[in-house]
This record gives C-alpha cells, sequence and structure tokens, in this order.
C-alpha cells in the first residue's frame, strides 16, 4: 500500500471507531435498547472510573467467515467481547464484557484469545477480575475451535482461583460454558427477571428428556437464590448491579478510615438480645450494631439464611463476619448452611480477611433427609474452612453453642462471649438426660429430690458463661455494650502486621 493522505486516514481511523463503538449493528443495538438493557461498553463505562479504561484487542475479528454464511455475516469488531484493565474506585481491576448484539455473545476462537490474554495479565499483576455475563456460551458455528477457545480460558479462571478475586454480574443470558466460568467465580449477581443462569435450555431439555420447563425454574435470579446458592445477590437493574460489583470490590481495598470510632459503645444489645434461650431475635440487628454504619454487605441472604455472610468492617477494617440466625430454625446449621459458611470463610482467608463469627447455634438440624443429604461430609467441610484459615479469627458467643456446631467458635484465636453464652456438648436439658439418666416414672419423693440437687449442682457449674470462661474455651466475658471494642482489640491483637 502506497503513501495515503492524511485526511484519508482519519476518514479510516473514524469508520473503524464506528464499527467498532456500533457494536453488532444500529439495528441490533436498537432492539437491544428498546428491551431496557445496557450495551456491553455502556455497562463497562459505569464499572469503570473515567478514562481509567485501557482496551485489548479492540479491532480484533474472526477469521471463520469461510465456513458459515452466519459467521461471515457477523464480523464485527471486538468480536463480541469486550475485554481490558480499567480502575474501579482507584483499584486496577480486569474486566471483559460479552456484547449480545454480536452473536449474541457467544465467545469463539479469536474473543477468546483475548480473555485469555487478561486473564494471564490478571494472574501476573494479581488483579481482580469483574466479568460482565450476556453470553450464550460458546459460539458453536466455529466447531472444535470454538470448544477448545472457551476450554482455555475455563483453565486460566481456575487457576486464578484462590489467588484474585473473581467477581461474575449477569445480565441476560449464561448459558453452557459462560455458565460454568460463572459458577467458577467467587461471587455472582443478577439482574433480577431478565436474567438465566443454567447449562442446558429449556429447548434443549425438550428435546432431550421431553422436559417442559420454564425459563425462571431452570435459571432464573430467585432459583439460584434460594434453591442452589449460586446467585449472591438479585439486583432489581443494570445500573443497581453495576454499583453492587463496585462496593464488593471496595471491601478489596481492605481499611478505610473509620466511619465512626472502633471504641463506640452498643448499649442497644441489651435490648436486642433475649436472655432466655429460646426466644428468638434477629441477628442482623446485631450486625448492624456492631459494625461500622453503612459498611455491610450481605450476601446470599436468601440461601441458607439460618446462617449470615456478611462483608463489613469494624475501624475501617474490612472484616467477613459470619453469623447465626436464629430467626430461622432457630439457627441449626444444616446441609446448606455449611455449604455457605465453608465456601465463605475459605474465600475470605485466601484473600486476606479476617474473619469474625458471631455465635448462637443450637446445633446440627436432626434427620434422616440431612444425614442422607451429606450433613457429614458437607459439616465436615466447614470444620476443615475455618482449622485450615490462614487469617485472624475472633468469635463472640452470643448465647449458645452447643455440639458439632461448635465448629462456629472451636478454631477462634480469640473466643469472646457474652453473659448469656452458653457452651456444651448439646443443650442443658439433653446434657442432663446423658447425666443423671432418664427420670424414672414412680420414683421415691427422696430420688426425686436428689435428682434436682444434681441437676441444680450440674446446671450451677456448666450452664453458664463463666463456666466456660473457667474451663478456657472463653477468654473473656463481655457486656453486650462493649462487644465492639472487645471484638476490635481482639482482631488488632492476632491481626498480621505489614
Amino acid at each position: 500500500m502506497g503513501a495515503r493522505e492524511p485526511e484519508d486516514v482519519a476518514r479510516d481511523f473514524e469508520a473503524r471507531e464506528q464499527r467498532v463503538e456500533e457494536g453488532g449493528g444500529a439495528a441490533r443495538v436498537a432492539r437491544h435498547k428498546r428491551l431496557g438493557r445496557l450495551t456491553a461498553r455502556e455497562r463497562l463505562a459505569q464499572l469503570v472510573d473515567d478514562g481509567s479504561f485501557v482496551e485489548l484487542g479492540r479491532h480484533v475479528l474472526h477469521r471463520h467467515a469461510s465456513t458459515s454464511e452466519q459467521l461471515a455475516a457477523n464480523r464485527h469488531p471486538g468480536d463480541g467481547v469486550v475485554a481490558g484493565i480499567g480502575e474501579v474506585d482507584g483499584r486496577t481491576v480486569a474486566i471483559y464484557a460479552h456484547d449480545p448484539t454480536i452473536l449474541r455473545g457467544a465467545l469463539g476462537h479469536a474473543a477468546s484469545k483475548k480473555v485469555c490474554r487478561l486473564l494471564d495479565l490478571a494472574l501476573d499483576r494479581g488483579l481482580p477480575v469483574v466479568t460482565l455475563a450476556d453470553s450464550d456460551g460458546v459460539r458453536v458455528e466455529e466447531g472444535i475451535d470454538g470448544i477448545d477457545a472457551y476450554g482455555e480460558i475455563l483453565r486460566r479462571i481456575v487457576r486464578l482461583r484462590g489467588k484474585v478475586p473473581q467477581v461474575t454480574v449477569v445480565f441476560g443470558l449464561c448459558v453452557g460454558a459462560a455458565a460454568y466460568a460463572a459458577a467458577l467465580n467467587d461471587f455472582v449477581a443478577m439482574v433480577g427477571e431478565q436474567s438465566y443462569l443454567f447449562i442446558t435450555g429449556p429447548k434443549v431439555t425438550k428435546v432431550v428428556t421431553g422436559e417442559e420447563v420454564e425459563l425462571a425454574d431452570l435459571g432464573g435470579a430467585k432459583m439460584h437464590a434460594t434453591r442452589t446458592g449460586q446467585c449472591h445477590a438479585i439486583l432489581p437493574d443494570e445500573p443497581a448491579a453495576v454499583d453492587w460489583a463496585k462496593k464488593l470490590l471496595g471491601f478489596l481495598a481492605r481499611d478505610v478510615t473509620p466511619s465512626d470510632p472502633p471504641e463506640r459503645r452498643v448499649p442497644e444489645l441489651d435490648a436486642i438480645i433475649p436472655q432466655a434461650d429460646r426466644r428468638a431475635y434477629d441477628m442482623r440487628k446485631v450486625v448492624r450494631a456492631v459494625f461500622d454504619a453503612e459498611s455491610l454487605l450481605e450476601l446470599s441472604p436468601t440461601f441458607a439464611p439460618n446462617l449470615l455472610t456478611v462483608l463489613a468492617r469494624l475501624g475501617g477494617k474490612t472484616v467477613a463476619v459470619v453469623a447465626s440466625q436464629p430467626m430461622v430454625a432457630a439457627g441449626c446449621l444444616d446441609i446448606d448452611a455449611s455449604r455457605k459458611g465453608a465456601a465463605f470463610v475459605a474465600w475470605a482467608s485466601n484473600h486476606g480477611i479476617p474473619v469474625l463469627t458471631l455465635v448462637d447455634v443450637p446445633g446440627y438440624l436432626p434427620g434422616a433427609k440431612q444425614e442422607q443429604g451429606g450433613i457429614l461430609p458437607h459439616g465436615a467441610t466447614l470444620i476443615d474452612a475455618y482449622g485450615s484459615a490462614k487469617v485472624p479469627l475472633v468469635c463472640l458467643v452470643v448465647r449458645k453453642s452447643f455440639g458439632g456446631a461448635s465448629v462456629l467458635s472451636f478454631a477462634a484465636d480469640v473466643r469472646l462471649g457474652l453473659p448469656t453464652a452458653r457452651v456444651g456438648s448439646m443443650g442443658a436439658d439433653a446434657t442432663l438426660e446423658v447425666v443423671l439418666g432418664p427420670e424414672i416414672e414412680g420414683a421415691s419423693d427422696d430420688a426425686r429430690r436428689a435428682r434436682e440437687t444434681k441437676r441444680a449442682e450440674w446446671l450451677a457449674a456448666h450452664d453458664h458463661a463463666w463456666g466456660a470462661a473457667e474451663a478456657g474455651y472463653l477468654d473473656r466475658i463481655v457486656m453486650p455494650a462493649d462487644a465492639r471494642s472487645a471484638l476490635y482489640r481482639a482482631l488488632r491483637s492476632v491481626e498480621r502486621r505489614p
């Protein structure tokens, strides 16, 4: 090619840039917008700080035009994904966004190579990865090349697990390999009524099994948020979903200026926490009272609601909060709660975030359904997560820490308790049944009096917070109003210094 005039170069540049910005073409973008959806570039622009995004492979094109009329008609710059590195509230992040206006966001060989480059950079530089998902998964028109290319993406996502945080926000369809990519991430948020996450869609399901199933039942946000635990947050619209991702990433910045003093007293806990063991109360109120104001981000609130998992700050320090919820199943642990807690504690440990546990747990949920469903291996996973954690662990026993469910407190570096705390191999009534034997019907008055004396002696020795402290299980008893400052000091005492 000979020398070109500057104005010809400028016109060519502008035309190519316009093609990039148009995605799959003006008509498809307009149809996408009529559905009330943002484009891939608009979603990305809402996430990153102005002027900070550096795009990779902006003009890349696939090379499969000769193999398919569909592919020949869909050779668009970027090839269905926008990828690059930007800043989110000043923190550098690797980001890629599927473009559903280009072959439904399905990834082929060229786009996958671009994503692989980005993920390699994230591993080398230790960057969090955010996926803005709206994809049919593998681009089937490319045959084996598409499968091979997406396999390379999945391999890199697995390598990144535990090394950098990975977050997916689902804006539309997230199917097949794209769904596996999301499931391998640490956290997934979905946009209410417009996002779906599944391996096999309704049409293929009907062909293969004859089963007719609605999209929402197959992979809707509500289903995943309540049944599988795969959705950690349901957001009402796209801007709210982007804000959620920004807030989550904000916790990874660790320490910030405290929004209120670490030593602030919390006298309201006296009114929130009942003295009686069997009276329910909302542990969320305790969490809101103890931790920094406006700092809470609860994850998976509708999955295993008997155990709360919350990102929060205490005196400006990022912490992972695990808390029993007495409002649901009396706070008993079960299979789903064990899965939820284990994943959260392991994630926090991998990323250097201390774990603070608020304990009020009467035990594991009994029954054949739980045993046959695998409460033993799932409960063991929770024990392993706490026992192998490499971050500071601090617990506060609010009322009960009984039986195997004491996994929530056993591994803590510092164990605090309120005056309402009780610690034991099981509840007092069940323990006394074992210690004293069953009450014999028709026993003499002397026998009944002797039994009551032994019962009173056992309760006086064991069934109170001071018994656990005297035995060395609880390191300190604190008054409810001082719970915040006590947790902060305990955390400071065991955290690693730079």
